[in-house]
């Protein structure tokens, strides 16, 4: 493979990006994965996964029922059975156990939704969107950058990049929702990593909501039966009084709310947002929009794989396990094409995200 990055003639160094020539290493990169058998997920692999969705939130419950600091660990492993869940989740709607509407991603898909409170229907079609436009936005009739990715717009409660000060000033129509989004604009930075520990509650209920909506009310079920199923088993279970049970099981919820957002917003946040119609296609938008953060054994398991976000963008079907497999390879074909390969310190992606949100809070 070693000829697919032979230099330009001429070149020195970082040139103007050539999103053809893009394309075309990271299709002979996609070819020489699939004959490795990177985008499989072998048997042994998923029956660990499955075991895994059910050992820790057990795990969990039977520390809760010990009292004291057993329960506070038991606090810890639910909280991150929700990333790991969640990372289960992602896996199957990427396709990776096999088409997700056949029978057994379908029914992990379900499992996912009981175990983890947030569902497919309301997941997929936004995070598709996201992976078509990472940071993408359009002009709309006013001629103001309108997001097309809408996982980079919390208006009002987070305005992620000051490209949208003008677009959420124009959509928020109500003086209350000006007022408000006025007032939590000035302290967004401030209130960043609370609103992240609240993320998995809003995630919840649009899964039930979006669901409901579309008649899946089988899946509408099993994400509210995981807030009831727990919300009960922590209260009857708890050796104290049920309300201790109760502040158990959310104090969970705020945690591993935490523990997964914060791995999405480091790998887009502060990127690059642009008008797509300039883009120069799939593989054009990924580089521009998109950083990884460091790959080691211990960070590779706390972030499902996605802290090879570029290689994840790139490749979305492949085994997470396998993506920082393709890390060297797709480096070098994105600087051999002109592109930035952005991969920062989980401390300095932070700070990068908060510098984004401190430019926002005052454009």
């Amino acid at each position: 493979m070693s000829d697919i990055f032979e230099p330009a003639s001429g070149f020195r160094g970082m040139r103007d990006p050539d999103a053809r020539a893009l394309a075309r290493h990271m299709t002979a990169l996609k070819a020489l994965a699939n004959n490795k058998g990177y985008f499989g997920v072998p048997l042994w692999e998923q029956a660990l996964r499955c075991f895994e969705l059910v050992a820790f939130p057990l795990l969990a419950f039977v520390l809760l029922a010990r009292g004291g600091g057993a329960a506070a660990a038991g606090a810890m492993v639910l909280a991150l059975h929700y990333p790991r869940t969640a990372y289960l989740g992602h896996d199957l709607a990427h396709n990776q156990w096999g088409p997700r509407n056949d029978a057994k991603p379908r029914f992990m898909l379900g499992a996912v939704a009981l175990f983890q409170g947030f569902g497919s229907t309301w997941w997929v079609e936004k995070h598709e969107l996201h992976h078509a436009f990472p940071n993408g936005c359009r002009l709309n009739d006013s001629g103001v950058l309108a997001p097309i990715d809408g996982d980079i717009d919390s208006a009002p409660w987070i305005v992620w990049d000051k490209m949208l000060a003008e677009y959420n000033s124009n959509a928020l129509k109500s003086t209350w929702g000006k007022l408000l989004a006025s007032a939590l604009l000035r302290v967004q930075t401030q209130l960043f990593f609370p609103f992240l520990s609240v993320a998995r509650f809003n995630w919840g209920w649009r899964s039930v909501d979006t669901a409901a909506r579309k008649k899946k009310f089988g899946e509408a079920a099993l994400c509210a039966a995981h807030w009831i199923l727990g919300l009960t088993l922590a209260a009857v279970l708890t050796p104290g009084p049920a309300w201790t049970g109760a502040a158990w099981f959310l104090c969970a919820q705020l945690l591993g709310g935490f523990l997964l957002a914060i791995v999405f917003v480091l790998n887009h946040t502060g990127m690059e947002v642009y008008d797509a119609s300039k883009a120069g296609g799939f593989y054009d938008r990924q580089a521009r929009a998109t950083r990884n953060t460091p790959s080691s054994i211990f960070f590779d398991w706390i972030t499902g794989g996605l802290n090879s976000q570029i290689e994840h963008h790139m490749f979305p079907t492949m085994a997470r396990r396998n993506l920082p497999k393709m890390r060297v390879l797709t480096k070098a074909a994105m600087l051999e094409c002109g592109y930035a390969y952005e991969e920062l310190k989980n401390r300095d992606a932070l700070r990068a995200v908060l510098i984004s949100l401190g430019d926002a809070a005052r454009a």
